[in-house]
Formats: C-alpha cells, sequence, structure tokens
C-alpha cells in the first residue's frame, strides 16, 4: 500500500517539475535573444525567417500553455481528491 501511494507521490512531484520546467523555459526564450539570433541566421532563407518566427512563437506559447495547464489540473485534482476524503 505504501509503495503504491510513494509511486503516485513520485509522479506528482515529477509532473509538478515538468509544469515548472515548461514554465522556465518559457521565460528563457522570453527574456534572452534566442529568438533573435536565430531569425538573424535564417534571413538568407526563402522566407526570410518568418517559418523561424513561427516556430519558435508556437513553442515558446506552446511551453508557457503547457505548463500552466498542468499546474492547474494537477492542483484541481489534488484539492478535489482532498475534499472528497474530508
Amino acid at each position: 500500500m505504501t509503495l503504491n501511494r510513494n509511486n503516485r507521490n513520485f509522479k506528482i512531484v515529477r509532473l509538478y517539475l515538468i509544469s515548472l520546467v515548461c514554465i522556465v523555459c518559457y521565460f528563457v526564450m522570453e527574456n534572452y535573444n534566442v529568438i533573435n539570433e536565430l531569425f538573424k541566421k535564417s534571413r538568407n532563407f526563402r522566407y526570410h525567417g518568418f517559418i523561424t518566427l513561427v516556430f519558435t512563437g508556437l513553442l515558446q506559447y506552446g511551453l508557457l500553455t503547457v505548463g500552466i495547464c498542468i499546474f492547474i489540473f494537477l492542483s484541481f485534482m489534488l484539492i478535489r481528491e482532498k475534499i472528497k476524503n474530508d
């Protein structure tokens, strides 16, 4: 019984860590010149970096969305379980 509970707790902690990593990656991409440097390198291609901007924008806001959704969903499930048990 305790082994199963410990595995569940480790899964919860791992999901919170994944959420935190996604949010941190979003802020790193937002605050550093990663996107600008990629854009400068891809100016020589056919669409002058448009695809790079689209891809990095989708990646950046995808990371933010996934990070926030995991955090909210996991918190909601844990709160609901706590209320149900009391």
